[in-house]
């Protein structure tokens, strides 16, 4: 019996063998033009932005953020020391060439979900969602999340918001084939948003500063951005430090958070709020 079902055995092993290598060259090919669009915008900054020189001659290490989020952070490297990173989520339209769009991507020697920061616990799971992002723990005593920039953890009390990223048109987001073309510094050194406190007096007021109005200001001008996170338990300040346009129409703006960071223009509207300040110091 066992010679009759043979021949059906073995027709199937080759069909499973020949199936292999299809697969293996559609990682392969994925891999491939993943790699290749991160090396292009990593590029793309550094040859722009004089900020981001280190980054030239630079490498890079790629982890998985999350379950299932296709979104990948990628530490770029000098020498061995960290000196940035980018966030990259993948573009669910139907351009086969346009597979990806930017995130987010900072400059620093301590990056988003940095090591350094790292809860201890084995079952910390990094959840990316811009300004918000944060590492889940789910062990005893309760659930709570830990800040995915600077390590704060928050009570157990604290909820986290819906996703805010993921909601953004992939038009708003940079994607492949475009190009730094322009930037804009507003604040070279770091800063610290209680340096000047013009913006707690304008809390109760409605901002509206555009980004036309952003990119007109001169460099040395403080202008703080506010983001109420966690169901407004929290409300983080950001000084703006310099803003990139790509392709002469995806804004992003960097702030000041341990490091750079830069955001897209649009989610950094969605989620908060530009403050012009009018003081000069924290006593007036």
């Amino acid at each position: 019996m066992s010679k009759r079902y043979f021949p059906l055995i073995s027709a199937l092993l080759s069909l499973l063998l020949l199936a292999f290598p299809v697969n293996a060259k559609e990682d392969n090919s994925w891999d491939k033009q993943f790699r290749a669009q991160i090396t292009e915008w990593k590029d793309a900054i550094a040859n722009r932005d004089p900020g981001f020189k280190e980054w030239q001659q630079s490498e890079m290490d790629i982890q998985t953020l999350g379950t299932g989020q296709h979104q990948w952070l990628v530490s770029i490297k000098k020498s061995g020391k960290q000196v940035g990173y980018l966030v990259v989520g993948e573009d669910p339209g139907p351009d086969p060439k346009s597979k990806f769009v930017l995130l987010e991507y900072g400059l620093g020697e301590y990056i988003l979900f940095d090591d350094a920061f790292a809860p201890r616990e084995i079952a910390a799971e990094p959840v990316y969602d811009g300004f918000a992002s944060h590492w889940l723990l789910t062990q005893n005593p309760g659930p709570h999340m830990v800040n995915a920039k600077t390590g704060e953890s928050y009570p157990t009390a604290f909820v986290a918001n819906d996703p805010v990223m993921g909601t953004l048109p992939a038009a708003e987001l940079v994607h492949s084939g475009q190009r730094l073309t322009q930037t804009r510094m507003l604040k070279q050194q770091a800063a610290d948003p209680f340096d000047q406190i013009g913006w707690v007096h304008q809390l109760q007021t409605t901002s509206d500063i555009t980004w036309k109005q952003l990119w007109q200001e001169k460099e040395g001008t403080f202008v703080t951005l506010t983001v109420p996170l966690h169901h407004s338990e929290v409300l983080a300040p950001f000084v703006v430090s310099s803003l990139h346009l790509w392709d002469d129409q995806n804004a992003y703006v960097g702030v000041w958070d341990e490091g750079l960071r830069f955001v897209p223009y649009s989610y950094a509207k969605k989620v908060g709020q530009f403050y012009l300040n009018q003081t000069s110091s924290p006593a007036e």
